[in-house]
């Protein structure tokens, strides 16, 4: 593992960490409009709150971006899966870390700037130590 490895895989990290978080609350938001739910973040905020419709929803977009990585057939016998194999561990790595840390979001209740830091530090963090163990990993 070079450092170089690493530094790509934890700024990939970051911006996947930003991405399922903004994925989440979009959905949580839309969700929203047809049942009254808080905007959740972490899943297990959610089983800790009892807010089951956003347990549900966080797990099937979790599931759905998991899957999403994953090759297809034709790839797996090609050469492509030394590629798809590194963002796949990389994908689950990083939610499992914004499902951790997201708790910091949804627990914290002060002001609003406060929790727009709050947001950005934890996916920052969320980010690199899904990087740093995906290319660990390997």
């Amino acid at each position: 593992m070079s450092t170089r490895e690493t530094r790509y895989s934890a700024i990939a990290g970051v911006g996947y960490a930003f991405f399922v978080s903004l994925v989440t609350l979009g959905l949580e938001a839309l969700a929203n409009i047809f049942y009254t739910t808080p905007l959740v973040v972490s899943p297990v905020w959610a089983i800790i709150k009892g807010y089951w419709v956003s347990l549900a929803l966080i797990l099937v977009l979790y599931g759905l971006l998991i899957l999403f990585t994953r090759p297809y057939r034709s790839e797996e016998m090609t050469s492509y899966n030394v590629y798809f194999r590194p963002a796949q561990r990389t994908v689950i790595y990083v939610i499992i870390a914004v499902a951790i840390l997201g708790i910091t979001f949804d627990a914290y209740t002060g002001p609003l700037r406060t929790r727009i830091g709050v947001f950005i530090a934890y996916n920052i963090i969320a980010g690199v130590i899904g990087g740093y163990l995906s290319a660990k990993k390997r």
